[in-house]
């Protein structure tokens, strides 16, 4: 690493570090405000503070990708203010040199990026959504008997059979991994149900790879008759475990690793439209360093170009106009995977490929 390599990446961390944090602060206090509105006599000010810090990696790991186009776009543009950058460029430094020198910086942000969306939001959103029903249940903070967190609605399944699809509702999951209050229908290949079951509760059998159910309520539909009968127990020969249900309860994608998305997507019994979400997130999860490489070509198009001899109040108006334009796009192609059935990658490439397109453009004209 070169020195100019190594002043490059000193100022740009500074300050896409401070950029990071201020956005962040600012999240935390308007996400404080709308958590205090939860209307729950026992879920107080420092109920809510904790969740919001226990679930602040993700935060930041979402606004990473602004802050580092808004720390470059403030970084070069101090470097062209003071008359450093036109030094840089008068040295015979070529615009994709200086792209080479930033490389390091994106480097380090990706770094940050990778260990906040596959280790430290994930746990951090599981603690936080436990302590938060805790306290909304009037239960201690930290019970270790407190069962999984699940939707307010529960977990649903859907599952592909020979004869037709069945469909299962799931209550609640503890911490070993015993549901409650799980509901089991299953239909022909017409839609037609066929039968329905519901069971008090139920365990998972590793080495048969199925769950018994016990306390089971059937009812079982032909065309002329309905006949109900209970069981003391019955084998649901679902091959899903209890991990990948505990991170079903979590089926926000946003909050998944991609190892989770990963094994969600590659069970292939979502309809379609329910998978989109996971895809998206996804490819954006993995083209991480493609959205940073745009966002720092554009950075450096914006300051060598149209705002060569502006202030920092200009720059850093205008980089919140190019940063909110990213995500409308991101916004528009999204829903093209779902209703012009585009694949989900393209959805989620174009809008930094754009992006790269136009620097690269500008760029050109200015060099």
């Amino acid at each position: 690493m070169t020195l100019l390599d190594r002043y490059l990446t000193r100022q740009c961390v500074i300050a896409i570090v401070t950029v990071v944090g201020v956005l962040a602060a600012l999240t935390l206090l308007f996400a404080l405000i709308e958590e205090l509105d939860e209307g729950n006599a026992d879920y107080g000010f420092s109920h809510a503070l904790q969740y919001l810090l226990l679930t602040m990696p993700r935060r930041i790991e979402e606004l990473l990708s602004y802050g580092v186009f808004i720390g470059l776009l403030l970084a070069l543009g101090n470097l062209a203010e003071g008359g450093e950058l036109t030094a840089i460029r008068a040295a015979g430094v070529s615009p994709q040199r200086i792209i080479l020198a930033l490389l390091p910086t994106l480097g380090i942000c990706l770094a940050v990026n990778f260990a906040l969306s596959e280790f430290l939001s994930p746990a951090g959103e599981r603690a936080g959504m436990q302590s938060k029903q805790q306290a909304l249940l009037g239960q201690p903070i930290g019970n270790s008997a407190a069962p999984f967190i699940t939707p307010k609605d529960g977990i649903w399944l859907r599952r592909r059979l020979a004869s037709g699809s069945e469909f299962a509702h799931i209550g609640g999951i503890d911490r070993q991994g015993q549901l409650a209050n799980v509901h089991v229908y299953e239909v022909n290949a017409l839609n037609q149900l066929i039968a329905s079951r519901q069971a008090d509760s139920g365990n998972f059998d590793a080495e048969s790879v199925h769950w018994e159910l016990q306390n089971v309520a059937t009812t079982a539909l032909n065309d002329r008759t309905i006949e109900s009968f209970n069981e003391a127990t019955w084998v649901w020969a679902n091959p899903v475990n209890p991990e990948q249900l505990a991170t079903q309860a979590f089926s926000d994608p946003r909050k998944m690793t991609v190892v989770q998305i990963w094994r969600y997507l590659s069970r292939g019994e979502q309809h379609r439209i329910a998978s989109v979400p996971f895809e998206l997130t996804f490819w954006q999860k993995v083209l991480t360093p493609l959205t940073y490489l745009s966002m720092a070509l554009m950075a450096l198009a914006v300051v060598i170009g149209p705002l060569r001899h502006t202030g920092i109040g200009q720059r850093l108006t205008i980089g919140l106009f190019i940063g909110l334009g990213f995500k409308y796009l991101q916004d528009l192609f999204a829903p093209m995977a779902a209703v012009f059935n585009v694949p989900s990658v393209l959805a989620v490439m174009i809008p930094a490929l754009i992006y790269l397109a136009v620097a690269q453009r500008i760029i050109r004209n200015n060099a």
